[in-house]
């Protein structure tokens, strides 16, 4: 069957019954991620030293960094630098 063909049989598939199913936790997902290239390099090298591919060294460092923020419940804040230079001034002048 060619493509044009396939296109034809879709078209006429009724598809309103249809249910999309989510991804088993078996699935994997692929997230691109574009690396400068020394760091790519960087990232290789690292994953030929342990016998690696560069993939599973990045799923490593990813599980290992989100396991890490979760057990810490540390967050990233963003905050105008004169707010953080105001607090800083009052708990000097507090503990003074």
């Amino acid at each position: 069957m060619s493509r044009d063909e396939a296109m034809e049989v879709l078209a006429g598939t009724d598809w309103s019954g249809a249910v999309a199913e989510t991804p088993g936790r078996g699935a994997t997902v692929v997230h691109s991620t574009r690396l400068p290239a020394a760091l790519s390099a960087q990232l290789e090298a690292e994953a030929v030293r342990r016998g690696l591919t560069p993939s599973a060294l990045v799923r490593e460092y990813v599980e290992a960094g989100l396991t890490q923020l979760a057990a810490t419940g540390d967050a990233t804040v963003t905050l105008r630098l004169a707010d953080l230079h105001r607090a800083i001034d009052q708990l000097a002048r507090d503990v003074a």
